[in-house]
């Protein structure tokens, strides 16, 4: 590396935008993924019982399932999401991480702490795919891929966007 290598400065300020993007795109492809998963778990077990589902019924009740579970479902992974996230956030910065490793535990473990909460309160599965283990693991996945998701967004791609204009006046 030579002597004259240039440094940049990272901003660090990301605008309240970027977040609130960076959070939605993350909820919409776990909520995506926990949605798709249940269904796929639904129609297998439905399948292993003997009834007959051709792949356009199949393509169907998955389709209806994602827009069916949007509101309570949907709503239930956003409000958890976003409590994990902006808590691991605040712990990120508290434990002065440089890449926030702890957005996809978040998300995970919010996935699993929803769906404890729900069958007390609800008194019943709620997400019948998550009566096996399988499942549930699939949910958490879901959870984490969405945390990461969000990282990504949040704190890498918003940093080379903010940066890069900075980089190239330079060069």
């Amino acid at each position: 590396m030579s002597e004259y290598a240039t440094v940049f400065e990272v901003d660090t300020n990301i605008s309240r935008f970027t977040k609130a993007g960076a959070l939605l795109v993350a909820w919409l492809v776990c909520y995506t993924i926990a949605s798709v998963s249940q269904s796929q778990f639904v129609l297998q077990n439905l399948t292993d019982l003997g009834v007959s589902i051709n792949g356009n019924v199949w393509l169907e009740h998955t389709a209806l399932d994602w827009w069916g579970l949007l509101p309570k479902f949907g709503g239930a992974i956003f409000a958890t999401l976003t409590l994990a996230l902006f808590i691991s956030g605040k712990l990120g910065r508290w434990l002065k991480l440089q890449r926030n490793w702890l957005h996809p535990l978040a998300g995970a473990l919010s996935m699993l702490l929803m769906l404890a909460i729900m069958h007390p309160l609800l008194e019943v599965t709620l997400i019948a795919g998550t009566r096996s283990v399988a499942g549930i693991v699939w949910q958490a996945i879901a959870g984490a891929v969405g945390g990461e998701l969000y990282r990504i967004l949040r704190q890498d791609l918003a940093r080379w966007i903010v940066q890069r204009p900075k980089q190239n006046a330079l060069l």
